[in-house]
């Protein structure tokens, strides 16, 4: 009986030239998986809610919820950027990792801090100025578009300009300045009734009892000085009792 061997490869080399012809179909085929998680503040643990996830190789990507938890479909070998106004930029890529359908990852985020040479102090603002700034707060005005930005002073801005290219963002981005000018506005309001004894916190524990007022655009824009006064007067009365 006659035995015949099997067809094969018959050496190394016709093997590497058909891995090597196999390679680039494997790349171009590779499947896609789903990366979800929730990214936090790496000093004091609290989730970050202006959290921005984006695909390098896409330019393309989501805004995370109120709790900093996000969900968005990737390549493995993908580079994937977290970033948030106040933190350093982020970069995970899960190419070295064991293939899954699903990864669930934390994120921790370090604070920026900068050192500036010189401190400049600025005499505090007056109800006529913050008045201004109360009438321009519309958290349904269109995004602005900006030229020569400024990646540290305008990150959000930069970040949207730089990687965006997703429908809701431009309106996600304005809301989010309208929230910073409606932040800044209060804090304004605070450092007045302070030099006038009307209410008495440290700068520190500003952004907390913002929180704690949860005071509305509508009612911001409507109140008189004296129904602002009031307002914020009592609800410092509370907080005060409450975690003081």
């Amino acid at each position: 009986m006659k035995i015949t061997k099997s067809k094969g490869f018959k050496n190394k080399r016709q093997l590497i030239l058909f891995v090597l012809m196999g390679f680039p179909f494997l790349l171009f085929s590779q499947p896609l998986i789903t990366i979800s998680g929730q990214a936090y503040d790496k000093e004091s643990k609290l989730p970050l809610p202006k959290l921005m996830v984006i695909n390098k190789r896409t330019n393309n990507g989501i805004f995370a919820d109120a709790e900093g938890k996000f969900l968005i479909s990737a390549k493995q070998t993908d580079t994937i950027l977290f970033s948030a106004i106040g933190f350093k930029l982020k970069k995970i890529c899960l190419k070295d990792s064991s293939l899954k359908a699903t990864y669930n990852l934390y994120i921790p985020l370090e604070k920026l801090y900068f050192y500036l040479k010189e401190v400049s102090v600025f005499a505090p603002r007056t109800l006529k100025e913050i008045d201004k700034d109360i009438y321009n707060l519309d958290s349904t005005k269109s995004y602005r578009r900006y030229t020569d930005i400024n990646a540290i002073e305008s990150p959000i801005t930069y970040l949207y300009e730089r990687f965006s290219k997703f429908g809701k963002s431009k309106q996600k981005v304005a809301e989010w300045e309208n929230e910073d000018l409606k932040r800044d506005i209060l804090k304004d309001l605070f450092r007045l009734y302070i030099k006038h004894d009307i209410i008495d916190l440290n700068e520190e524990e500003f952004d907390a009892f913002i929180r704690y007022c949860n005071l509305s655009e509508e009612f911001i824009k409507n109140a008189s000085q004296l129904e602002l006064v009031m307002a914020i007067k009592g609800k410092f009365e509370t907080f005060k009792d409450r975690w003081k």
